[in-house]
């Protein structure tokens, strides 16, 4: 847009100092023509035939350069396409006569060429005089340099270009104003989708122009239709895993009954196929639940906040207090992470290290560029295959524990490919789960307090 408009105010101006440039040289030449005609008068009035027959003038002509050679005004007496009468500024030269400009007709006014290579503007009319041997016809002609005319021009020509440079230069800057002005609704649109995808605001406000209203209005119901659908499945990850319970709860009623009726192989067998359903109802409860996560819009989450809630919450559990948990984590650190995902990352992470620690667990924030890189390392046992060659498959037991199906992991795995990233996992003999995630700027104060205070809540409920 600005490149546009700088060529067509290039052009305007180039063509509005071509057209000024043009007319000044026709009022001048204008101008040049009533002078000459002057001249031409003054010649005339001049001009007789003496008593011998001989064209004469009767008194000087008052323009000192017709005495001057190549002076720069000129004038002629031609009879019979000869000239009997000029003056001393033409020295050795004679003007053309009309007609011989490329064939044309006599004319009053025309452009010939001059004494000394120059250009002359040439007025020329007959003067019929009576003398002693009849009428008599004569070509009086006037004539005056036309690099005069050129000077004047060309120093017009830099007197507009001084005028209109600087008149292009206040439009070109007004030009980028008008754009800068007319797009700033648009860069406030890409600022305050920023905003909601850092999860500093909910919406985007509604004081835009009237021509942006319904691009924002389409936005906001966008969102509105997002959070809805995350809102219901949610809600129906919840519902399903409270439906399931139920009936969970009485088939291990009745795996109970067959061992206490000595059917202890039929009921074993009943048991790890009821363990195994409940370990897949809480798998795909904990996809659903992340399933359509505002990843796209956007989340702060507090870290250190978080990991505070979890570990008071560890610390309540088995084996927890016995624990030395230790954290590095700088203060106020926010990450691009909605609060109910990073409470379930760092929750089955933190649950993970407490039943395999043996004495102490780190809790780690590093920042590297615009990341932060998390880390959690206990002194427990690593993985039983020692090959590590990424993450344990889905499902399969990662560690020294074989009731442990690596649920929890698998989560944590679906959670952050959501997010872009991965988990690592390294050392043998000891644990250390590294993870990375965007940072982001605090948001408002209580903007995500509910999400934030949700997230611990959520994963309380997920043990249970």
């Amino acid at each position: 847009m600005l490149a546009v408009a700088v060529a067509s105010i290039v052009v305007t101006i180039a063509v509005a100092g071509g057209a000024l440039v043009f007319s000044f040289e026709r009022q001048v030449l204008r101008y040049v023509e009533q002078n000459l005609n002057l001249h031409w008068t003054e010649l005339a009035a001049a001009f007789e035939i003496g008593t011998d027959g001989d064209p004469s003038l009767i008194q000087r002509m008052t323009d000192p350069r017709y005495q001057q050679p190549y002076g720069g005004a000129y004038w002629q007496i031609s009879e019979n396409g000869r000239p009997v009468l000029r003056s001393r500024s033409l020295f050795d030269k004679e003007l053309p006569r009309a007609e011989s400009q490329d064939g044309a007709q006599p004319q009053a006014a025309y452009e010939a060429e001059g004494p000394d290579g120059s250009e002359v503007y040439v007025v020329v009319r007959e003067v019929t005089l009576d003398g002693l041997s009849g009428t008599r016809v004569f070509e009086l002609a006037v004539a005056v340099d036309h690099n005069q005319v050129v000077v004047l021009r060309e120093a017009f020509g830099w007197d507009v270009t001084r005028v209109l440079v600087p008149i292009a230069a206040v439009l070109m800057l007004f030009a980028w104003l008008q754009i800068w002005l007319g797009l700033r609704p648009l860069r406030t649109v890409g600022q305050e989708l920023n905003a909601v995808q850092s999860g500093k605001i909910r919406r985007m406000p509604e004081h835009f122009p009237r021509e942006i209203a319904p691009l924002v209005e389409s936005i906001n119901k966008l969102l509105d239709r997002q959070e809805n659908l995350i809102r219901k499945a949610r809600d129906r990850a919840g519902a399903l895993a409270h439906g399931l319970k139920t009936p969970l709860t009485i088939l291990t009623g009745e795996v109970r009954r067959l061992e206490m009726k000595g059917l202890s192989d039929e009921g074993e067998r009943i048991k790890e196929q009821l363990l195994s359903i409940g370990d897949h109802v809480d798998r795909e409860v904990a996809r659903a639940r992340m399933s359509g996560a505002s990843v796209g819009g956007g989340a702060y989450t507090a870290v250190n906040e978080t990991v505070t809630r979890l570990l008071r919450l560890m610390y309540r559990m088995p084996r927890g207090d016995r624990l030395n948990w230790q954290t590095r984590i700088p203060p106020d650190l926010g990450v691009d992470m909605d609060p109910h995902d990073f409470g379930e990352v760092m929750g089955n992470l933190l649950d993970n290290a407490r039943k395999w620690a043996a004495s102490r667990v780190m809790i780690q924030v590093d920042l590297v560029g615009d990341k932060a890189r998390l880390s959690i390392q206990d002194d427990g046992p690593g993985f039983s295959d020692g090959s590590n060659k990424g993450l344990p498959e889905r499902g399969m037991t990662g560690r020294s524990d074989t009731t442990s199906s690596g649920l929890g992991l698998g989560i944590v795995e679906d959670i952050l490919a959501e997010y872009g990233t991965k988990p690592e996992i390294s050392g043998e003999g000891e644990c250390c789960v590294t993870f990375e995630v965007k940072t982001c700027r605090p948001s408002p104060m209580g903007a995500n307090d509910d999400a934030r205070k949700t997230s611990t809540t959520r994963y309380i409920e997920g043990l249970r």
